[in-house]
């Protein structure tokens, strides 16, 4: 591979490895060439150390199972030599989003991204208690419907607490406040002090009937201090799948909010109902928007759980009310952003195919979850040759700039 032009990447050590577990598809000596021209034109110069560094920001769709796609494409951005400074996500972006935060934060090296993501036990998400199986003996298939009156999900989704909170307890993160970020962290930074954070989540809260993200909004709106507040509860909360997993109650306090126009909206506080956070926002590209007038200092990045729409099949109706609320909810979860990313950032997001994978799949073979991981690894060796020859990934959209 070509040498760097001002040597290695800021963390120092050698040019990143070539992993062997990527197919390029005969496409090795156009990705190293693609990198070399990334270096070369693509750069920012971190104020703090004077070195050449490439940063984006990522912003990760939802789409359950399916994100281990997410992990193929932030490996070979990685392997380019790419650091990212914040992340976004919903669902199982928001997993992903946190994951790379904490590492980040760590100095681990970006692989290890990679083994947590393969350590998940996916069966482990539909376990079902001693009760549950006596439920299901008693009812047989109308079980389902028991639990879904119970307790508003089929399953309690606490294997995440447990799997995510030790991932994140190895990098040194439980709170908040263990992936604040401040001026002296990045000297550039634009984002308003409640959003100075390494990650985003995003959550829909139906009590309210408004997007939350977290930890942003904690304390604006929900009267809770957000550094203290547990990351991995964000998370389980955008996760939630309607109907799927049991959603997230959380008790709130008095808070006021402060609008745009100067007013104050007051929220007397109570227990607000968190599920998927992909009802409102399952692509939230503009996240790290600047807040003043000054030029992007890199790209945000977005990598999608979908193949760039292409042509579309003919129209059918819907016909009953299930199959209506059904629909409803599909539209709800994954579609909202489809006209939105199609006219202004399709150029700067990755769309990693997802091998006709549902996102509540969670009976993957390892066969189905490395061919996830190598379309993401694909798709972002793709995206890199294209926009290297182009002379770097784009900065905005039509009507934002970001990072």
């Amino acid at each position: 591979m070509p040498a760097h032009p001002t040597g290695p990447p800021v963390r120092g050590g050698p040019w990143p490895a070539r992993p062997p577990t990527y197919d390029r598809g005969g496409g090795q000596d156009a990705f190293e060439q693609a990198v070399a021209k990334l270096w070369e034109k693509d750069f920012w110069v971190n104020p703090l150390t004077g070195q050449r560094e490439l940063n984006a920001d990522l912003v990760l769709e939802g789409g359950g199972v399916r994100g281990i796609g997410l992990a193929g494409a932030i490996l070979v951005l990685a392997e380019a030599g790419y650091r990212f400074p914040r992340a976004a996500g919903t669902s199982a972006g928001a997993i992903v989003a946190v994951l790379v935060a904490a590492v980040e934060k760590a100095g681990k090296d970006m692989t290890v991204l990679s083994e947590y993501l393969h350590d998940i036990d996916y069966s482990q998400f539909t376990h079902t208690n001693s009760a549950q199986h006596a439920v299901k003996r008693i009812l047989g298939p109308a079980a389902g419907a028991w639990e879904l009156m119970l307790h508003s999900g089929l399953y309690s989704g606490g294997y995440l607490n447990t799997w995510l909170g030790a991932r994140l307890a190895e990098c040194g993160v439980r709170t908040w406040s263990d992936l604040a970020i401040g001026p002296d962290d990045d000297p550039g930074l634009s984002l308003p002090p409640e959003c100075r954070y390494r990650a985003v989540v995003h959550v829909s809260d139906i009590t309210r009937g408004m997007l939350a993200r977290l930890p942003w909004d904690y304390d604006n709106y929900y009267g809770l201090p957000a550094g203290v507040q547990e990351v991995v509860a964000a998370v389980r909360a955008s996760m939630s799948i309607p109907f799927f997993f049991v959603p997230v109650q959380t008790h709130t306090a008095q808070a006021k909010t402060k609008m745009d126009d100067g007013s104050v909206l007051p929220w007397s506080g109570g227990t607000v109902t968190w599920v998927d956070g992909g009802m409102l926002m399952n692509f939230p590209v503009d996240a790290f928007n600047r807040t003043d007038s000054e030029s992007a200092r890199w790209p945000t990045i977005g990598i999608k759980l979908s193949a760039q729409p292409g042509a579309q099949p003919p129209d059918r109706p819907v016909n009953g009310p299930l199959q209506e609320g059904l629909r409803c909810l599909k539209t709800m979860t994954g579609e909202w952003d489809r006209y939105h990313i199609e006219q202004f950032t399709a150029q700067r997001t990755i769309f990693v195919p997802n091998a006709g994978i549902t996102a509540t799949q969670f009976d993957l073979t390892a066969a189905q979850q490395q061919q996830l991981f190598l379309n993401g690894a694909q798709a972002a060796t793709r995206f890199l040759i294209r926009w290297a020859d182009a002379g770097g990934v784009p900065r905005s959209t039509r009507h934002a700039t970001a990072a």
